[in-house]
This record gives structure tokens, sequence and C-alpha cells, in this order.
């Protein structure tokens, strides 16, 4: 897919300089200071566990059970227990009577709701909490849990500290060292440090070049950061920084497509599109584009998209 995406990439600035680029659960909390809970099917949540080395918690419940609509009203969007299972586990979400549920409820012997299970990476059932005794019963299972050999290794060095409000620039920069060194996304990680660094220090090359480095994804304040503070070129004192920072934007929104593909994700395709338009803007600010050049940039990446999705498919 990376290939194919290279090749539609250069297409699509090619063009610009020619012309000048889910599961939804039925009780999921959409509070951001909650738990964050993972979309996708059961396979990816499981690639998904892997690739950021941490394990898994899988809520399972069905639309009828009274504690499960507590426990969703009244955990699911606590800031405390957003903290600690948003930092420690993949958090998925499964209905037991529909769906992917039906099998996976089968499979680790689910018959009360809700059922928590706590899974490895691998898909190893550790332990199954059943019923729901509160938000500080619900966080003193999570500490419990993370304590038990199995998930040892996949606490980082400041996920404590992190997870009860450490904020300061040093603390960060060090935190995203560890989390990327462990493969993890490091998205809010990196905006948290933004918002810590100390003004001063928000435009010198040395902060911008960081920030290139680290960037992930393009639906982040690091990216806005990037547009906003993107190095001329024509400056042979900012030259290298301009290019690494061409490369991360380029990057990131290649990342993007990727992930938008594999997950079928058509929400993430268009803020993609959009950051893409921002991208192609901040690069020669002094173009004009039209609306007309804008939609064709837009439908290429509409189309590519279709076309890995139903790949995908097959």
């Amino acid at each position: 897919m990376q290939s194919c995406f290279l090749r539609f990439s250069l297409g699509v600035v090619l063009f610009v300089a020619v012309g000048t680029t889910v599961f939804s659960a039925a009780l999921p909390s959409d509070n951001p200071s909650g738990i964050s809970f993972f979309r996708g099917s059961w396979k990816t949540v499981v690639a998904e566990a892997k690739r950021q080395n941490k394990p898994i918690f899988l809520d399972i419940y069905t639309t009828w059970c009274p504690p499960c609509k507590r426990m969703a009203k009244e955990a699911f969007p606590n800031p405390k227990v957003g903290a600690k299972f948003n930092v420690h586990f993949i958090n998925y979400q499964l209905d037991a009577e529909k769906g992917e549920g039906i099998e996976i409820a089968k499979r680790y012997a689910v018959s009360s709701y809700p059922t928590g299970l706590y899974i490895t990476s691998n898909g190893d059932l550790i332990h199954r909490s059943v019923g729901y005794g509160g938000v500080n019963a619900m966080i003193d299972q999570a500490n419990h849990m993370l304590a038990l050999p199995q998930f040892r290794p996949t606490i980082a060095k400041g996920d404590k500290d992190y997870a009860e409000g450490r904020r300061d620039a040093p603390f960060l920069r060090k935190y995203l060292a560890t989390c990327k060194a462990l493969n993890r996304p490091i998205d809010e990680v990196l905006d948290a440090y933004l918002d810590a660094l100390p003004e001063q220090e928000r435009s010198t090359n040395e902060s911008i070049s960081f920030i290139a480095g680290a960037i992930q994804s393009s639906n982040t304040k690091a990216f806005g950061y990037l547009i906003k503070n993107r190095p001329d070129s024509v400056d042979s004192t900012k030259q290298s920084v301009a290019v690494m920072v061409s490369d991360a934007l380029a990057r990131v929104l290649a990342n993007d497509f990727e992930h938008a593909c594999a997950t079928n994700d058509e929400s993430l395709l268009e803020s993609l599109i959009a950051n893409s338009e921002r991208n192609i803007i901040s690069a020669n600010p002094s173009a004009i584009r039209s609306d007309v050049q804008k939609q064709e940039a837009a439908d290429a990446y509409r189309l590519k998209f279709s076309s890995q999705t139903k790949n995908l498919g097959k």
C-alpha cells in the first residue's frame, strides 16, 4: 500500500505543480476526558495492541443491561478512569448480541454483563471482571492488572506520572522518547509538549526540528504548529529545517492516508484532504489555488481511497 500511495502522492504533487493535495458501540462515551475506545474490527484491535505494546481492555455489554448503562454513564466519561485506561490499555467495546461481539463473547465464555476482559496483545485472556463496582473499583482493578507479570513489560517509564497529570516540558520530552522506543502513538503527548513549551522556545530551529522528527499524524496541534512555523527555504540558515518540515508533513499525510484505508475511515480521509490543502498552501503561500484545483486534488484522494478499500474487502 505504501508504494501505491507514494506513486499517488507524487501524482497529486505533480498535478498541483502543473496547476499552480466503524464500529460504533451502542454505549460509548464521547467525552474526550474519559475512556477513548478504539474503533475498528477485533483483528485491527489486536494488531494495534501489538503495535503499541499494550494490553487490551475489552468491555462486553448488552443494550438491555442496567449495570452496563450505569458503567457507560458513570465510569467511561470519568477523567480519572480515562487517564488510567487510555495510557495503559487499548480500550474496546463489543455488544454481545451483535456482529463480532457474538463470536468474541462465545470465545471468551462471557455469559454475564458487563464483563471486562483484560487480554494480552497476543489475544490471551488474563483476567475477567463481571459486573460494575464503581469508578474507584475500576481504577483499583486496572492497577492490579498492571502489576501482573504478563502486563509489566508494557508499562513505559513515565506512564504513572503522565496519567496523574504531570505536564512539564522536560518530563514530556523524555516521555516522548520512551513512548517512541516502545512504538506507541505519541500524538497526545506531543501536543501536550507543545502546550508546555515556553513561548521563547516555540519558534527556534531546534524546537521545530524536534516536532518535525516526532510528529505522527496530521490531526494534531503539532501539524498546525509546523504549518505555522514552516521556515522559508530561501533563508540559507533554515534550509535544512525547511526540508525536514516538508518531509515530515508529507510523511504524516501519507501515514494518515494508509490508516484511513486500513480502517475504512472516511472521516479521517476528509480531515486528511483538508490538511493536505493546508500543506500545499503553506508550501507556496503566494500561489492562488482555484476551487477547481482544490476539488480535483480532493477527488484524487477519494478515488484512491475507494480503490484501496474495495481491494481490502476482496
